[in-house]
């Protein structure tokens, strides 16, 4: 990767363990615009000493975003039988969302571990310093932008589109590579996750390490929540700071103040380490607990809950896109590994050879069509069917005659129309042809190319939901002032179930409901009440 493509440093330092004084910047270089308050804290949160290396992302000021390579070793009982450090840089935020920092990554962590067991000599991070920091023309451009929050203002189109490309160098670090990670992790919970990132809440996502994957997590979920350009068009003006959440990445203890001081409207998304920060309720809205697998035990989902105790589950419509999603990635998966199968053998010579697989791998890869179960405890994650919802899809089923309710099928209809026409995973596939042709696929490759067609499919699902529903919301805002005299506006909107069905929730939870009202609160500064979903009515007779 060419040296302009690195974003330039604002300060770079190493911070290590000293048992007179704790944690200390060793050595540093910065402009002088660069704040380090407060930075060895942020560079190695709580439990960073249960692994070997990590990486953490962190806000440092309006100005500049951080990253931070942790590594450790064993040592004598002297230095506590271990010995660590973490090297951090600051670069200007004008450049991304996360200033595109990741790119340092590799670098970082390479010095982390060539200087824990040699602190003493700096030559290295002296070059590094020299040869990517700041120029006085590149602050003057940083100028330009402005603070942290213009630069999100001018960058959060970029970054929010459906093709997140991964660049083939440095890919290992880059955020977007999790979200196959997020999807197995969170499962149908992804949904009421990017509901609730949706309204703009502040969420705090609780893990032990490592921090690297909780940081990604936040970095995906701001884009997963984010409006396109299509969706903020429809809405008011005033709406613009509404556009994406803003992401804090990593925070800890020192950082309450700063949490507790935070009023933006467009909300937040944090992680951090500190079980102390999950007890803080007026710190955030919503907890979101990141249970690690332990050895030998089953994987756990995350468990979500409201300041005020509510435990957020999954609805059943998510259950069903949720496994209408991994069925679509699983069709993709299958079809990219049966075109290189082809290839491959049309490589070999005609005729019958030895070396040609009797067994094509796409026929290994493929599941059978009932093999869509969840890993368990679904209970736990998703809203039990209520007991509407089944004395109506029972009188339907009576109704006619045991056919198949056209309902539940135009709803199928409509979430796969969601997983249509995408561009970018054809480019995908196409580029995974070409290098098949030339023989040029290794396990590497292979994950970078299945892990972009993960955050390409991801992205542009989620934003066409988001983009149903503010449409959707847009439509009946206009409708009702439509019906009511000139210059008056209607106190409160009437939203009908079939709106929220057409918006791609559930019209039997009560939740989706809850989100709906406040959604139109958010966005259009409206009361708004859905009518029906928790009332059954047969022939205008209430039957629960």
């Amino acid at each position: 990767m060419a040296h302009e493509d690195f974003p330039p440093l604002a300060a770079l330092f190493q911070v290590v363990f000293d048992q007179k004084v704790g944690y200390t910047i060793a050595w540093k270089r910065s402009l002088s615009d660069a704040d380090l308050g407060g930075i060895e804290y942020k560079c190695l949160p709580s439990g960073l000493h249960s692994v070997e290396s990590d990486l953490v992302y962190f806000i440092q000021g309006q100005r500049h975003v951080g990253i931070s390579a942790f590594a450790q070793e064993e040592a004598d009982s002297q230095h506590r039988n271990a010995r660590f450090c973490a090297i951090g840089a600051l670069v200007p935020s004008a450049h991304g969302k996360l200033g595109r920092c990741w790119l340092h990554a590799a670098a970082l962590k390479q010095l982390a571990r060539q200087l824990v067991g040699n602190s003493d000599d700096k030559t290295a991070l002296e070059s590094y310093w020299k040869k990517f920091q700041e120029t006085n023309e590149q602050g003057a451009e940083h100028d330009r932008h402005g603070s942290r929050k213009d630069g999100i203002r001018n960058t959060r189109w970029s970054e929010s589109q459906h093709g997140l490309k991964l660049d083939a160098e440095g890919v290992a670090d880059h955020p977007a590579l999790y979200m196959p990670a997020l999807l197995d992790c969170f499962g149908p919970l992804i949904f009421p996750l990017c509901r609730a990132s949706l309204l703009r809440k502040r969420i705090l996502m609780l893990g032990s390490p490592p921090v690297q994957r909780n940081c990604s997590m936040v970095y995906i979920a701001s884009i997963l929540s984010s409006l396109t350009r299509a969706a903020c068009e429809v809405l008011p003006a005033d709406t613009e700071p509404l556009a994406r959440t803003d992401s804090l990445f990593s925070v800890g203890i020192a950082d309450m103040p700063l949490l507790s001081e935070t009023s933006s409207r467009a909300g937040w998304i944090a992680t951090t380490t500190d079980d102390i920060l999950g007890e803080k309720q007026q710190l955030w809205d919503v907890l979101v607990e990141l249970t690690p697998r332990e050895r030998g035990s089953e994987e756990r989902w995350p468990r979500l809950r409201t300041s005020d105790g509510r435990v957020i589950q999954a609805t059943q419509r998510d259950l069903r896109r949720y496994r209408l999603l991994r069925g679509e990635l699983r069709r993709m998966r299958e079809a990219r590994t049966r075109f290189r199968d082809s290839v491959e053998q049309d490589r070999q010579q005609s005729g019958d050879d030895d070396q040609t697989p009797l067994v094509r791998s796409a026929t290994l890869l493929k599941d059978s069509e009932g093999n869509q179960e969840l890993r368990g405890n679904e209970d736990e994650v998703v809203e039990p069917v209520s007991w509407a919802a089944l004395a109506y899809n029972g009188f339907m089923w009576w109704a006619s005659a045991g056919e198949e309710d056209v309902s539940a099928m135009e709803e199928s209809e409509a979430d796969r129309e969601l997983l249509s026409d995408l561009p970018d995973v054809q480019s995908v596939m196409e580029d995974s042809s070409s290098r098949a042709a030339n023989g040029e696929h290794d396990e590497a490759e292979e994950e970078l190319i299945d892990s972009q067609e993960v955050a390409t499919v991801l992205t542009a699902f989620f934003h066409r939901i988001t983009g149903l529903i503010v449409g959707t919301l847009a439509d009946i805002v206009a409708e009702a002032d439509d019906e009511t005299e000139v210059g008056i506006e209607e106190d409160v909107i009437d939203i009908s179930a079939e709106d929220v069905k057409k918006m791609g929730l559930d019209i039997w939870s009560e939740r989706d409901r809850e989100f709906v009202e406040e959604a139109v609160r958010l966005y259009f500064g409206r009361g708004a009440k859905v009518q029906g979903g928790e009332r059954l009515r047969i022939c205008g007779v209430k039957v629960c």
